[in-house]
């Protein structure tokens, strides 16, 4: 028996060393109905396969549907500024700050990377997966004074979610009239250290701005773990989600 299988397997070794190439037969297609009215398996095999996998389910429906805090009303995301916004950045700044173990002065978020709203009442876990769906990561930047300078314009012009700034924008040109970190003005010979995702960093317009940094920091934290955590500690705390409109980012 154990012959018969070498000699299977030289063959096989034989036939694809000398073959680069397979073509295969054109596939054949078929329609096959689906009826909304199958609500559960019906063969034995199939049911096996259900009556198997329903821990799993349960156990992912569960954790998905495991309340983190609550919320007094719908929180949604905008321009120039809204309270979504303002709360995701704010979680970012946070939580990224405890991750690096050192302050934080500016962190930054997109729009675009924010997938739903925060509903009135209850906030599950599963709720933070369909507002931040990607395996995003945060990433620390150290950035002298003339590029934070210049992520700050990038602001302006994109009027992205930040915590960290006093932001007032002309509205005419979409350039930064009143910049101030920290309560304070921008310090060109100073270095920052900026808060945001590997996306932003990496791969999105910002990335050429920041490429050249003083220091760059993958914290193998994902933004939404981040979120979670800081969510589910709020409910620990038996406080509600209440993030407002603060005036960080004015135009004028």
């Amino acid at each position: 028996m154990k012959k018969n299988i070498l000699l299977i397997a030289l063959f096989a070794f034989s036939f694809t060393a000398c073959t680069r190439y397979f073509i295969g037969k054109p596939a054949q297609l078929r329609s096959i109905a689906v009826s909304d009215t199958t609500s559960a398996p019906s063969s034995a095999l199939s049911q096996q396969i259900a009556a198997y996998l329903q821990p799993y389910h349960d156990s992912l429906d569960a954790r998905m549907n495991a309340v983190l805090v609550k919320s007094p009303r719908r929180i949604t995301k905008g321009g120039p500024e809204s309270e979504l916004g303002n709360l995701m950045s704010d979680i970012l700044r946070e939580m990224g700050q405890e991750r690096l173990g050192k302050p934080v002065d500016l962190a930054i978020t997109n729009n675009g990377g924010i997938r739903a709203d925060f509903p009135a009442g209850n906030i599950t876990l599963g709720n933070v997966y369909e507002i931040m769906p990607f395996d995003n990561e945060l990433v620390a930047l150290t950035l002298s004074g003339e590029t934070m300078q210049k992520v700050i314009e990038y602001l302006a012009q994109r009027k992205e979610p930040q915590s960290g700034l006093k932001l007032v924008i002309d509205k005419a040109s979409n350039k930064p009239v009143e910049v101030l970190i920290g309560g304070k003005p921008l310090d060109l010979q100073k270095t920052y250290t900026l808060i945001t995702s590997d996306y932003l960093a990496i791969s999105s317009d910002m990335a050429p701005i920041v490429k050249n940094n003083k220091g760059f920091e993958v914290l193998h934290y994902l933004m939404r773990d981040s979120i979670a955590d800081y969510l589910r500690r709020k409910g620990q705390q038996n406080q509600e989600l209440d993030p407002k409109k603060d005036g960080r980012t004015v135009v004028q």
